[in-house]
């Protein structure tokens, strides 16, 4: 089965080049095969799926980890049943996908924030967090932002970010955004890659880089916090500001609405103000 997986990661590739889809489903391909065996593609049952989710389990991973191994399955099986149609994908998303706890976006304390960034002193790792929290950048949408991306001589200047699926979308740069944006640019390396964001080597930084720096920033701050919390703090503030749940899908980048809704639904001002309503008539409640 690896040599298969081999042909289909490259697919995958050739596809989206850009994308860390294809690293993805390589390194949860060679974690189904660690378990099931190098065996053909055709003799690997259900009976099989289920030992390698129980064996997921058993070693901690979360059931949206272990879902998305699953998925990365059933795209594998639905590349190979091309070539040979009557293949059966083991997966059975009845039986083998594991109900994933609903939780709400969780923003990151103000408090929080500034403790943060009072220890970022870098131009560059300023601004890569910056735009996070001011832009809802996904952490892989700033790793591989591109100088030709930039137009910061617009007004109002605004980027052009390559998001998940390789959906385009405008991001709008607030007053803070373009100004720690334009420090980095001013401190950059001259150099010939086009990436915005320059490792010490001085070509693009991964994700893994860049969470590695986060880790070390929050450490040193004593708070914790992730990329995409930061995300979500962007999209806190701008639903305190009022601004309509469509647009800040948009800005987001999500594909469907109900994606969005989530952070409705952790900051509703109207359901909290018919609870304590509610509370001020109801006898023993206060």
């Amino acid at each position: 089965m690896l040599a298969e997986i081999e042909t289909f990661v490259k697919w995958v590739h050739r596809r989206n080049p850009h994308a860390r889809t294809w690293r993805d489903y390589a390194y949860d391909l060679k974690q189904f095969v660690n378990t099931v065996g190098d065996s053909l593609p055709s003799a690997i049952t259900h009976h099989d799926v289920d030992r390698f989710v129980a064996q997921q389990a058993a070693r901690g991973f979360k059931p949206s980890t272990i879902n998305r191994r699953l998925a990365a399955i059933l795209s594998f099986y639905a590349f190979l049943a091309d070539d040979d149609p009557g293949l059966v994908c083991p997966v059975l998303p009845h039986r083998h996908g594991l109900k994933e706890p609903q939780r709400l976006p969780r923003p990151v304390p103000d408090l929080d924030l500034k403790k943060f960034f009072a220890g970022i002193q870098d131009p560059r790792d300023r601004a890569m967090f910056v735009l996070m929290l001011r832009c809802g950048l996904r952490i892989s949408e700033v790793a591989e932002l591109k100088l030709t991306a930039l137009f910061l001589e617009e007004k109002p200047p605004r980027l052009v970010v390559n998001g998940k699926g390789s959906k385009e979308r405008a991001v709008f740069l607030s007053p803070q955004a373009e100004r720690v944006l334009r420090a980095h640019l001013a401190s950059r390396p001259k150099v010939a890659s086009d990436f915005v964001f320059l490792s010490y080597q001085g070509d693009g930084m991964s994700t893994t880089a860049i969470h590695k720096r986060l880790m070390r920033y929050r450490t040193q701050a004593h708070v914790i916090l992730t990329a995409h919390q930061l995300r979500h703090s962007f999209a806190n503030d701008l639903l305190r500001a009022d601004v309509p749940v469509t647009s800040i899908q948009q800005l987001l980048g999500h594909r469907w609405l109900e994606t969005t809704q989530g952070y409705v639904a952790a900051n509703d001002h109207q359901v909290r103000a018919d609870y304590y309503a509610a509370c001020d008539k109801l006898e023993g409640w206060k």
